[in-house]
């Protein structure tokens, strides 16, 4: 079996959980197409996501959104990883900054990714997939379930490592009472996670949730990145030696290879189809493994944040009125 991805990504995971761990924690726009109403500035929901040139994402095979994790930005997760990987066997991209680098609030954040997503597909001129990553798999997810435009735009959601039963990180460091909202919003047991799962998925939009057991941050697995209705797929399931955990994943050609699958298929990835090499790969196809220590920079800025005192809150945030009815 292959040998572990570039260290860096892996020491940076490693490094965020034992610091997480050991710490305590915590002008409107008008109506929206389809769905809520958007609250954030107009302005910073368009100029949040960022797309290669318009010829190119005419002639690209598909266009691909792109939302990062928490505590980065989108350069630090796809720079090195995805956005060459994707570009290298046809895709054009186009990627999302989530605001307060996805340490704020989760429904804001999905604001962005609202946008993102009706931003990309009117450049496109065509539904655009989407692939996140951690925080940034999940967002996708509820803006589809919530604003039903989204989910007519979108031909694929395909999330790695994403938190959708909740993550078992966000209880530990609410324990002592107070934590920052994120934590609450994302901990097992939250209203947020309750109607993130629970409130319906469109008909049409097939959902793949990649994860990895090893994972530290999103945890316990498989529970926490498996939703109800997607097509829920463990690395080791595939390669039962593949040594990712949840930095490692940006990484991995399995992982890679099952999203690609999904991208060139009818519905969801489908992990027979998977080539019987996949399991000898040993770093994500054209990407830039020298390259992957930027990833560092939204590590320390994620363990920063999430410890921050100044962040910290004695409740989960209310839920929004549109999600309350899928929360318990």
């Amino acid at each position: 079996m292959r040998a572990p991805t570039h260290p860096v990504v892996g020491l940076a995971a490693t490094l965020l959980a034992a610091v997480l761990v050991g710490g305590p924690t915590a002008g409107a726009v008008g109506p929206a197409p389809s769905g809520p109403t958007l609250n954030q500035p107009q302005e910073r929901l368009r100029s949040a996501t960022d797309c290669q040139p318009l010829a190119e994402l005419r002639a690209a095979r598909r266009v691909v959104l792109l939302v990062h994790g928490t505590g980065e930005k989108k350069d630090e997760t796809w720079s090195w990883s995805y956005e060459p990987a994707l570009r290298g066997d046809g895709f054009a991209t186009c990627s999302v900054q989530l605001p307060d680098h996805g340490l704020g609030d989760f429904t804001v954040a999905a604001e962005y990714v609202v946008a993102g997503v009706r931003k990309a597909s009117r450049r496109a001129d065509r539904p655009v997939a989407v692939i996140g990553y951690s925080q940034g798999g999940a967002l996708p997810v509820w803006a589809a379930k919530f604003w039903p435009d989204v989910a007519d735009r979108v031909t694929d959601l395909i999330s790695l490592g994403g938190p959708f039963d909740g993550t078992q990180l966000g209880n530990e460091l609410c324990a002592p009472g107070q934590c920052a909202p994120l934590a609450w919003q994302l901990r097992r047991g939250s209203d947020h996670v309750a109607a993130l799962r629970n409130a319906p998925m469109p008909q049409g939009v097939p959902v793949t949730s990649i994860f990895t057991q090893y994972d530290e941050i999103v945890r316990p697995q498989p529970e926490a990145s498996s939703l109800p209705g997607a097509t829920n797929v463990m690395l080791q399931d595939v390669c039962a030696a593949d040594p990712s955990e949840h930095g490692i994943i940006l990484g991995d050609p399995v992982a890679y290879a099952l999203a690609l699958d999904a991208l060139t298929h009818r519905g969801p990835a489908r992990p027979s189809r998977l080539p019987a090499t996949t399991c000898q790969e040993t770093f994500i196809p054209h990407g830039d493994a020298a390259g992957s220590y930027v990833y560092l920079q939204g590590v320390a800025r994620l363990a920063a944040g999430l410890t921050d005192p100044r962040r910290w809150v004695d409740r989960e945030p209310a839920l929004p009125a549109y999600a309350r009815p899928y929360a318990g």
